[in-house]
């Protein structure tokens, strides 16, 4: 009877053994995660009762608990998973899905599913702070002709060309605008020039928006008024600490240099002269 007793346990063990399904967990990145920096991912996993190995072996005969994973990107596969190893994932700019899914020897999805999925978005900006805009010349009320140099300053936000790319936290490009009409759309840091600046008393916008043309959320605008005049000379832009900036110093090499050079000029006219 305690034979019987034991047979009957050993078969109940087994078949709660047999009983045990794989599971797949993706642990980061974690659903909502933003990549920022135009960086790729690293996805990391774990897997419990399934053995990971190289499909196409010879002999497999689709052990339900053996097999590998594979990995998709926005329901496309990127990636054949054989070990438990993290592996990295390049995302353009905007939000995708990332999902792992079981498979057994003979390249069948297990049955049930067993798959995990996340949801990140990629930026080429960074991952947090407030975007800012702040313009640093022209100063308001300055007096100008009809050409103007714009310098400013960006914070917690990077510049992106837009090429039809979804929107992403924290990456864009700048607008600039005169009297609210966007004149001109922005991918540099580095000052810009805006030319046939109507006369009188006008205001110079500039703001930060998404790749799509949208304004960002919370607003990043800045805006200053100044005076244009025919007789003007066009103002150069100011560097952030306050200071003329390099064309100025570019302007005054040229001008030595050409006095310097019709001086040369000059002594070989004097030495030739009979």
């Amino acid at each position: 009877m305690l034979s019987v007793i034991g047979v009957l346990a050993a078969s109940f063990s087994a078949s709660t053994a047999k009983a045990v399904a794989p599971a797949l967990s993706i642990l980061s990145p974690t659903d909502g995660t933003i990549v920022p920096g135009g960086n790729p991912v690293m996805v990391r996993f774990a897997i419990s009762d399934f053995t990971m190995v190289q499909p196409g072996r010879a002999g497999q005969v689709g052990n339900p608990n053996e097999g590998h994973a594979r990995a998709y990107l926005d329901g496309q596969v990127v990636r054949l998973v054989t070990d438990p190893e993290p592996f990295s994932l390049s995302l353009p700019s905007g939000p995708h899905t990332i999902r792992m899914q079981l498979f057994a020897d003979n390249g069948t999805p297990l049955s049930p599913d067993v798959s995990a999925s996340v949801r990140v978005i990629a930026t080429q900006g960074p991952a947090a702070g407030v975007p800012e805009i702040k313009i640093l010349s022209p100063t308001p009320l300055e007096a100008t002709g009809h050409g103007i140099y714009v310098s400013y300053r960006i914070s917690n936000f990077t510049l992106v060309k837009p090429h039809g790319q979804p929107n992403a936290p924290n990456e864009g490009h700048l607008q600039l605008l005169v009297e609210g009409i966007v004149v001109m759309e922005v991918v540099q840091y580095d000052p810009v020039l805006l030319v046939s600046l109507p006369d009188g008393d006008i205001t110079i916008g500039a703001r930060l928006v998404n790749n799509d043309g949208s304004e960002v959320t919370p607003s990043a605008a800045a805006s200053v008024a100044i005076h244009v005049a025919a007789s003007s000379a066009v103002s150069l832009p100011l560097v952030s600490n306050g200071g003329i900036a390099l064309l100025l110093a570019f302007i005054l090499v040229v001008l030595i240099l050409r006095r310097r050079q019709a001086a040369r000029g000059n002594d070989k006219l004097r030495v030739e002269k009979p």
